[in-house]
């Protein structure tokens, strides 16, 4: 152990300056690795717990957290809370069991369970507004597209008279992932006045975060709705009927070009029509009441005059005989009543516009315009009478133009700056490399001085009888550039020179590594 020790104790001082101090810097720089490691081991890792809270939410949570002994983080300026990853879901379910649900969602009927027995008139109000508020809120939040909703109802007091009472008004401010559509934002309009009682589309403002106006109050408002719906449903129509007669003409004229062109005139104009029809043929008496009068002899009728009781007049000294026969009946009579109501959407003309290839592209001559006509008027039913009308052409198409492709602007100076910094800070680091090889080079190429000196060493031996002992040698030294390579003739004579005098080489090679060593 011991002689292990020294060994290593002496080839550590046997090492040059550089060594020991890159030998030093290099167990440095693996400690400080070595902690910085054991430490990210060690440190439990973070995640998003609850994110982009308000304040109160997060200081209720953040109670909760510290009342379980589970740490936490705050992020995102306060409005985010991270939990070890470990104890993520056990923890997002013990919040969730609190009434911690990590999504801001306004509050909506729940307002109206905390209210107290001692709670006035107007509290009561503001409270069912607030609350009505909210759940529209969070109905529109479940619409595709739709981050945020915030709603404000204006509903003013009940006044004794009709006259007197001011209109319910509200606006609807909505975050949307991406522009609505025109169906969407009439859905959202739809949904908004139907939830409140007495609240008029009209009087409905709906608005973006951006600040475009999605949906005007006023009459206009609801009279563009109205309008947008009818151009619309026309669109999806004309669109229809014009993918019907392209795929006709597909057939008709397999790989030929065609453009087909539909616009319709639509009523949507909704009307109801009654009519009662009353007919006498085959009358039916319901009922039926008679009366008959008879009256025979002489004297004064009973009854009075005649205009008073209904009974003749008595003339005096003469004698007569009255009879009276009165009937009164009610018939059944035929009645027809019909309502019709004529459901918007009717179609009230129909013009359509083909233009197709001639056979230029395709090489096959096209077919007949009449033939293309009439399957078009059939197809579609299209009507002369009503004002219906089909126009078909057939044009020599222009051949399609081979596509060009663009070639890439040349990058500016300002483009090519971070390239051509990469490019500097790559030549400096090659040049540093390959000047610190030539350091290593020369620094292996010491010990082979020896060797080099060897080339060029000359060795003068007399001897004038054979001897035991080698005689001593004259060697004289020719100090020859390190960076000199011998050449081939030269390592010849070298090698030739070692093999005939062996012994005073060795000698020779001796002295210098005690020189060395002696140093």
């Amino acid at each position: 152990m011991d002689d292990m020790r020294q060994r290593a104790l002496a080839f550590v001082k046997a090492l040059p300056l550089a060594h020991k101090v890159g030998i030093v810097s290099a167990l440095a720089a693996l400690t400080m690795l070595s902690l910085v490691f054991s430490r990210w081991v060690t440190t439990p890792s973070y995640t998003v717990l609850f994110a982009d809270m308000p304040p109160e939410e997060v200081a209720a949570a953040v109670d909760e957290l510290e009342t379980a002994g589970v740490p936490y983080q705050l992020a995102g300026g306060g409005r985010s809370i991270l939990v070890p990853r470990e104890r993520l879901y056990e923890t997002r379910a013990s919040m969730a069991a609190e009434g911690f649900s990590g999504e801001t969602v306004p509050q909506g009927y729940e307002i109206l369970a905390e209210e107290g027995l001692s709670v006035s008139d107007f509290r009561q109000r503001v409270d069912y507004q607030r609350a009505l508020e909210g759940e529209i809120a969070k109905t529109l939040m479940g619409m595709d597209g739709v981050e945020q909703a915030t709603v404000h109802l204006v509903i003013p007091e009940e006044e004794l008279f009709a006259e007197q009472e001011q209109p319910v008004t509200a606006s609807v401010l909505l975050d949307t992932q991406r522009p609505l559509s025109e169906g969407e934002i009439e859905t959202v309009s739809f949904l908004v006045s139907s939830s409140v009682e007495g609240l008029d589309i009209d009087a409905l403002t709906i608005a973006d975060t951006d600040g475009t106006v999605l949906h005007a109050p006023g009459e206009a408002g609801g009279a563009s709705v109205a309008t947008n719906r009818n151009l619309r449903q026309t669109r999806e129509f004309e669109q229809a009927l014009a993918a019907d007669v392209q795929g006709l003409l597909e057939q008709v004229s397999p790989g030929g070009p065609a453009s087909v062109v539909v616009r319709a005139t639509l009523d949507f104009d909704e009307r109801v029509t009654e009519t009662e029809d009353f007919t006498g043929e085959g009358a039916v008496a319901l009922s039926e009441q008679t009366s008959t009068e008879d009256y025979v002899g002489a004297g004064v009728p009973p009854g009075g005059a005649v205009g008073v009781d209904g009974g003749p007049q008595a003339i005096a000294g003469q004698t007569g005989e009255y009879n009276r026969d009165e009937a009164l009946r009610e018939f059944g009579v035929d009645r027809t009543n019909v309502t019709t109501t004529a459901a918007p959407g009717t179609v009230e003309k129909l013009s359509v516009a083909i233009v197709m290839d001639d056979g230029t592209i395709t090489g096959v001559p096209a077919p007949q315009v009449a033939e293309v006509e009439q399957l078009v008027t059939a197809a579609l039913g299209l009507d002369a009478a009503r004002g219906d009308a089909v126009a078909v052409s057939a044009i020599a198409f222009p051949a399609a133009e081979p596509e060009v492709v663009e070639e890439p602007e040349a990058p500016s100076l300002e483009d090519r700056l971070p390239v051509i910094a990469g490019a500097a800070v790559l030549l400096l680091v090659a040049v540093a490399l390959f000047l610190m090889s030539r350091r290593r080079k020369g620094a292996k190429q010491v010990p082979g001085v020896a060797l080099e000196r060897a080339a060029t060493v000359v060795v003068d031996v007399t001897r004038d009888e054979p001897q035991e002992q080698p005689a001593p040698a004259t060697v004289r030294l020719e100090p020859v550039p390190a960076v000199v390579e011998p050449s081939p003739a030269l390592q010849d004579e070298v090698t030739a020179l070692v093999a005939r005098q062996p012994e005073e080489i060795a000698v020779l090679l001796r002295s210098w590594l005690a020189d060395r060593r002696a140093s």
